[in-house]
């Protein structure tokens, strides 16, 4: 019996992605070795998809990585409770807004250095008018 290929948005992937928060996280032993001061999360994401804008995924990420600095990239999503996909389209979006900086780091280790995130000042500050532009609404 032949596969096929079942295509979602990245709303829907973002959505379920709400059953890992609720899950038992194991780190597969190489992880473990590879990545010693790895982190997790547990947010989750609302998606509905009539009220969920670009900005508020934009706003969800830099929260995050304003919460969780000069962590590897690819832990991102996860901790924003976004699909991996959602992650990539907006992580540039943010850097070309100078929201976040880029910093790598290469390990002794073949293959890709890793990239780790940060906020600059910019992008606090932006996080901050945001949030008092949200409260004085």
């Amino acid at each position: 019996m032949e596969e096929k290929n079942i295509i979602v948005t990245d709303c829907e992937a973002d959505e379920s992605l709400k059953s890992l928060a609720k899950g038992k996280l194991v780190q597969a032993v190489e992880f473990s070795k590879s990545c010693r001061d790895s982190l997790t999360g547990s947010n989750t994401i609302s998606c509905d998809r009539t009220s969920k804008t670009a900005d508020d995924v934009e706003i969800r990420l830099l929260r995050t990585i304003i919460e969780h600095p000069l962590q590897p990239s690819s832990q991102y999503p996860k901790l924003a409770g976004i699909s991996p996909n959602t992650f990539k389209k907006i992580r540039p979006v943010l850097k070309d807004k100078e929201l976040i900086s880029e910093h790598k780091l290469q390990a002794n280790t073949r293959g890709r250095s890793t990239i780790l995130l940060g906020p600059t000042e910019q992008g606090k500050k932006y996080l901050s008018d945001h949030d008092n532009n949200k409260e004085s609404s």
